[in-house]
């Protein structure tokens, strides 16, 4: 019976939370196990897995790594790619709210400020563009659609929790892990 009950548990915890998960990563046929991870389940669904999905999922560990290439001032300094195609050295902000780019990274993607906002900083308050990216890559993790922030005054760009503010992080000496909550 205890046996019965907990395989029960487990199905029905499956087809609930199956019913819920897709919103959340935004992906059209799939199933989170137990330790988070995402299995893929486009085949059983009819084709792959979505193309429109928010972020790539690690289906075997839903644990994605970032390597830390150095560090500056203590704070982890990571490869970050933009749209596929243009990769910058970006600190990996854990105190910023969202992705802030640098007028010559901004420049080198070719974007244009579609708004303009206000953003407090720790050299006080400061204007800044805003404008989207189709996508932004940070080693095993991809997002895309992301709103970022145009700043004159920084000389590197920081990585902040739009990108990875739905993961738990662990920040190694040569890595960040990033898992799936």
């Amino acid at each position: 019976m205890k046996q019965i009950l907990s395989t029960s548990i487990v199905v029905t915890a499956m087809v609930v939370g199956s019913s819920v998960l897709p919103t959340q990563a935004q992906q059209s046929c799939f199933l989170q196990g137990a330790n988070g991870q995402h299995i893929d389940l486009g085949h059983l669904c009819g084709g792959g897995s979505s193309n429109s999905s928010q972020t790539s999922a690690s289906p075997k560990t839903g644990v994605f790594t970032v390597p830390i290439k150095r560090r500056d001032s203590g704070i982890p300094v990571v490869d970050v790619t933009f749209n596929g195609r243009h990769t910058f050295e970006m600190l990996f902000d854990t105190g910023a709210s969202g992705i802030t780019v640098s007028t010559d990274m901004a420049e080198t993607m070719g974007l244009k400020a579609e708004g303009e906002a206000f953003s407090q900083t720790a050299g006080g308050v400061v204007p800044i563009g805003l404008s989207t990216v189709s996508s932004v890559k940070a080693g095993e993790l991809t997002s895309s659609n992301l709103q970022v922030a145009i700043n004159p005054s920084l000389p590197i760009g920081l990585l902040g929790q739009t990108f990875y503010g739905h993961y738990d992080v662990v920040i190694k000496q040569d890595m960040i892990e990033l898992r799936t909550r």
